[in-house]
């Protein structure tokens, strides 16, 4: 690759994306989470756009503290989304590092992962694991001073990641990759996250499997190479993401 050559990255959402299944979702509504009246509470605050997603993680996933065995259980359960793994076998014969970038759970992210032999180049999100041992350890992801609306904060990711130079290619279905897509270059988005691009009249590719993202892309690679595939989007700022003033 040439020094003139843009570098492409991929960045994708996992629950709902990479995964055919929202296994945050799964794990609560099997283990009965969602009825507890703090989960309740939190999930009426966020639904009416009070609160983000931070105010929801810490209200649901402590309760995960003392089960990892049915979560382990549970996780064998979800399976990859049509076309996944082909895609990312495009994306490393084509040296493009992928990025995993979820609002979701640490230790399911890997765990499935791992059992499925699923290899990309990082995973981003929410610190919320057991240790070795089985403790129970939570955290966010959400390191921006000036927000701290979702718990792991997709925006600055990839704004990070413009900033060092990518080309981005952003695949999700949710509101927080609503954020997260913020800065890409392309979209590539189901569900929600292609309501709310539709109704701003934002640019994207609408997909169901990765062979539909698949297809995009081999038949038009080289534009994507040199930056000037159709869609590529520039100045789009969610009202709603607040950064530090440098």
């Amino acid at each position: 690759m040439s020094k003139n050559t843009p570098k492409i990255a991929v960045v994708t959402d996992f629950d709902g994306t990479l995964m055919e299944q929202d296994v945050g979702d799964v794990l609560m509504e099997e283990l009965g989470i969602v009825h507890a009246p703090q989960v309740m509470e939190a999930s009426r605050l966020f639904r009416e756009k009070k609160v983000g997603s931070l105010a929801w993680i810490e209200a649901a996933y402590p309760l995960l503290a003392s089960r990892q065995l049915e979560v382990d259980q549970l996780l064998k359960s979800v399976h990859l989304r049509d076309g996944a793994q082909e895609f990312l076998d495009f994306c490393e014969q084509k040296e493009v590092p992928v990025t995993v970038l979820s609002d979701g759970m640490q230790y399911y992210i890997e765990q499935i992962l791992r059992s499925q032999q699923v290899q990309v180049t990082k995973v981003i999100g929410n610190p919320i694991t057991y240790s070795a041992a089985g403790q129970f350890q939570f955290g966010v992801q959400n390191t921006n001073p000036a927000c701290q609306w979702c718990g792991c904060c997709k925006a600055s990711v990839v704004k990070q990641m413009k900033e060092d130079g990518w080309l981005i290619m952003y695949i999700g279905d949710g509101s927080s990759d609503y954020y997260g897509s913020a800065f890409a270059d392309w979209i590539f988005a189901r569900a929600s996250l292609a309501n709310y691009l539709r109704e701003e009249g934002t640019d994207y590719y609408p997909f169901e499997t990765f062979h539909d993202i698949l297809a995009i892309l081999r038949a038009n690679w080289p534009l994507y190479q040199d930056g000037t595939a159709a869609g590529r989007l520039s100045g789009r700022y969610p009202s709603a993401c607040q950064f530090p003033v440098s």
